[in-house]
């Protein structure tokens, strides 16, 4: 299984803190690569800050999968129904070496107003450019409660997966872009990086959600990893040999 799916999330990882009550919701949002195509869709469904699925359906079968926060854990399933505790990948990656790296020098980190709005899937928002000195973009934030909701559980599988793959320069970035003032009360509704890569919110629903969406497969063993049976890594088999060039790759190695 390829992790690039899994990838989107950590950079995508913006939003203002807390989370109240809120009915259930699901936005569905497009994606580019670096080269500017399609790379398919990313459909985040939440119930609460406990319960939020993404599931992702790429151009090829190895980038479609889901991520399901259950209960403070977090969980990557395939599309063949296995399922990854995401807390043993940062076990792995910590056994490995792959989190233990000199951390990076902070970027300066910098959002600047166009003083442009734009409409995207019926909701408003302000145009933003910014820049860390390596990564720049343009963003739209919004107000509406709606995009400041479906940012938030960004947040929350954002964080599980910073523990899992790593603090990587992009996810700190990001997480600095979290927390910048402007973005303290909005949401993010379209993301472009000036490399190609983006995110855009296409669909917007606010509508009661089927429990089965919020349950793992009962015919996986969730605690193990593919390639894991015995709780030993198999570094012969493809599924952990792509999670570990992922892992490294984050870190700059």
């Amino acid at each position: 299984m390829s992790s690039k799916w899994v990838n989107v999330v950590v950079l995508l990882a913006v939003s203002a803190t807390g989370m109240g009550a809120q009915a259930d919701m699901v936005g569905v949002y497009s994606l580019t690569d670096d080269k500017q195509k399609d790379a398919g869709t990313m459909t985040i469904q939440y119930r609460d800050e406990q319960r939020v699925r993404y599931d992702f359906n790429g151009r090829k079968a190895d980038e479609s999968g889901a991520l399901l926060l259950l209960n403070d854990k977090l969980y990557a399933i395939t599309p063949q129904g296995e399922v990854m505790d995401m807390a043993l990948v940062a076990g792995i990656a910590g056994a490995l070496g792959a989190t233990h790296v000199k951390p990076k020098a902070q970027p300066t980190f910098s959002l600047d107003a166009t003083g442009k709005k734009e409409s995207v899937a019926g909701v408003t928002g302000e145009v933003y450019t910014w820049g860390d000195g390596a990564h720049s973009g343009e963003v739209v934030l919004s107000k509406d409660p709606r995009a400041k909701q479906l940012s938030q559980a960004m947040e929350r599988v954002g964080d599980h997966m910073q523990q899992s793959m790593g603090n990587s320069q992009v996810s700190s970035t990001f997480r600095e872009m979290r927390d910048h003032p402007v973005l303290r009360d909005k949401g993010i509704v379209r993301s472009q990086e000036a490399s190609g890569s983006s995110m855009r919110l296409e669909e917007i629903t606010e509508s009661p959600l089927a429990d089965a969406l919020f349950v793992l497969p009962k015919k996986v063993n969730a605690t193990a990893l593919p390639g894991m049976p015995n709780g030993i890594p198999n570094m012969n088999d493809p599924q952990i040999q792509m999670l570990m060039k992922e892992l490294m790759k984050s870190q700059g190695h």
